[in-house]
């Protein structure tokens, strides 16, 4: 199914953002991530660095912003974008020396998925978690595996997410999926057709928070046709993406996931561990540390809403936060 950013729909997503905040705590600044080659050492090649971007525009937005700091440390790097994960890991584990990409702004629990299920079978168990560390270790444990370094997580997320108008929330008194289970009155749920079977999305929010739906709407995932499902109040909840820049200008809230139902989808570079040096390291994690989840709203909207070039908009967010 077609969706805003690469990646199966609810098979992993949000967490609580305060479960995110300590990543970069826990996680240090360190750049190994296992594997052949992931030693990072600053006597590694510094040839030419591809970015890669999946094709929407949070993921060029970010692809920039990374070959942007990587143009200040001296690197010759550069933006292809691309599309699906499917094409883009590939070209990651063959690094641009092979014909592919050497770098990708990545989602944590999404990609720690794609590559379990693509090294253990479509039934495989889950590796992400709600846990973070967790999901991060296991990350760098897949990665590695084949060729790929997994660099520190910003606490910026981009995550599956549940909404109602803001007006809804207020009148009911709604901050948190918890709060929903306690609403009696008519529920319509909307979102993809695959939403009622997921147990991240219809069936997790039954079992997890106790909420009782009297309907479900099948429409899109996160995109125009439940955003206006919404503001017309043909439905009360439904999917969003947590970083969608439209949220707030649409009269909608976000409800905060209080029990941690969704998996961590922090923003994460990955990789070719051929192409990983000190000076690289520290070039994207000098992102990671600056970019926040309101960062990737406001970013979001300039390029999504205002129309903004992805590119521009990068550059003017680097020079903000002094990384230009």
């Amino acid at each position: 199914m077609h969706m805003r950013k690469p990646r199966p729909f609810v098979l992993m997503s949000a967490v609580g953002l305060a479960a995110a905040a300590f990543v970069l705590a826990a996680c240090g600044s360190s750049s190994s991530g296992g594997g052949a080659g992931a030693s990072g050492g600053s006597a590694q090649p510094t040839g030419p660095i591809t970015v890669a971007a999946f094709n929407f525009g949070e993921s060029k937005i970010l692809a920039n912003m990374y070959a942007d700091v990587l143009k200040k440390a001296g690197f010759d790097a550069s933006v292809k974008p691309l599309g699906a994960r499917e094409i883009v890991e590939p070209a990651l584990e063959k690094g641009s020396a092979n014909g592919g990409v050497d770098v990708v702004p990545e989602y944590l629990a999404t990609f720690t998925e794609f590559l379990n299920t693509k090294e253990n079978g479509t039934n495989a168990p889950p590796k992400a978690t709600p846990d973070v560390n967790a999901t991060l270790a296991a990350a760098k444990d897949l990665a590695g595996k084949v060729g790929i370094t997994v660099l520190t997580p910003s606490t910026a997320a981009d995550e599956n997410a549940f909404a109602t108008t803001k007006d809804f929330a207020t009148k009911n008194n709604l901050t948190t999926l918890s709060d929903l289970a306690n609403y009696k009155g008519p529920l319509i749920l909307g979102g993809p057709p695959e939403c009622p079977k997921r147990p991240f999305c219809e069936p997790g929010l039954q079992q997890t928070y106790g909420i009782h739906f009297t309907g479900f709407t099948s429409l899109d995932a996160g995109g125009p046709l439940t955003k206006k499902a919404l503001t017309q109040g043909k439905i009360q909840v439904g999917l969003v993406f947590s970083s969608d820049g439209g949220i707030d200008a649409l009269g909608l809230k976000v409800l905060q996931d209080d029990k941690h139902l969704q998996n961590p989808d922090v923003i994460v570079a990955t990789v070719n561990s051929k192409s990983v040096s000190d000076k690289l390291t520290a070039a994207l994690n000098s992102v990671a540390a600056a970019l926040t989840t309101d960062d990737l709203i406001a970013l979001n909207k300039k390029v999504d809403i205002d129309g903004g070039d992805p590119a521009q908009v990068a550059q003017e967010w680097l020079a903000s936060k002094g990384l230009a």
